[in-house]
């Protein structure tokens, strides 16, 4: 992890993230995925991708409000490594009682020669 930040802005955010450091084995890997959706039938996305942990959704404005002011008055730093082998696509449904997630399923990742 290399920073933490949030969506869409830290005066008003809605979602909390820890930003991932940029590497060209998950760049590869987003692309893969992203050509593999499109080729079925989902849209491609049109905002740059932006690798990151969400760490929380914040369901009010005025906790919003508070966050964002705490992020701008400190000097967040998140520094960490830990090893992947596998990732999931899950659904995310947000209800007013607060997300909803289902496992659709689960891809173990590995090693590549070139």
């Amino acid at each position: 992890m290399e920073s933490v930040g949030a969506f869409p802005n830290a005066r008003a955010p809605r979602v909390l993230w820890a930003g991932i450091k940029e590497n060209p084995e998950l760049a590869r890997l987003q692309q893969n995925i992203e050509k593999s959706l499109v080729s079925i039938g989902f849209e491609a996305e049109d905002r740059p991708f932006t690798p990151h942990l969400t760490l929380c959704r914040i369901k009010s404005a005025e906790d919003g409000r508070s966050l964002g002011k705490l992020l701008s008055e400190s000097r967040v730093e998140a520094k960490a490594a830990f090893p992947v082998s596998s990732f999931a696509f899950i659904k995310s449904v947000l209800k007013p009682s607060g997300a909803e997630y289902t496992p659709i399923r689960e891809f173990a990742l590995t090693a590549q020669n070139n």
